[in-house]
């Protein structure tokens, strides 16, 4: 298993009128959270935008446990539990201290600039490999 983790602390803007933070910042959270893992990787998602491929959303899920509120200090652990192939899933979990309060996971494929799945390239797919040989 790979996992990355970031903190991040909630914003005030990022809550609504009742001081909790918007469901749908996290999935911005998460992001975060798949960017280091990609860094981590030595696969900067930046390098994989100029160089041409894409890695878009195809299925996200996500279950609230408890609330987050402005202010709160969060981290954010992303992980891959199995080598990706074509598609790449990855797990998240958003916890308070010790405390659980979101798990969920996205899907997501490569694409070329023109919008057609394609087959990662071999630098990733070595890099996927390397790292789940450990």
């Amino acid at each position: 298993m790979i996992t990355a983790s970031s903190e991040i602390r909630v914003r005030y803007a990022e809550t609504d009128a009742m001081g909790i933070a918007y469901h749908g910042n996290y999935l911005a959270w998460f992001e975060v959270a798949r960017v280091a893992l990609l860094d981590k990787l030595g696969l900067p998602y930046k390098a994989l935008d100029d160089a041409g491929f894409l890695l878009p959303v195809l299925e996200v899920g996500i279950r609230y446990i408890a609330s987050a509120r402005f202010d709160d200090k969060l981290t954010i652990t992303a992980s891959m539990s199995e080598q990706p192939r074509v598609r790449i899933h990855i797990d998240y979990t958003i916890h308070l201290g010790d405390q659980l309060i979101t798990t969920g996971h996205t899907l997501h494929a490569f694409m070329n600039r023109t919008g057609q799945a394609i087959k990662p390239p071999l630098f990733v797919q070595q890099r996927f490999a390397a790292a789940f040989a450990k």
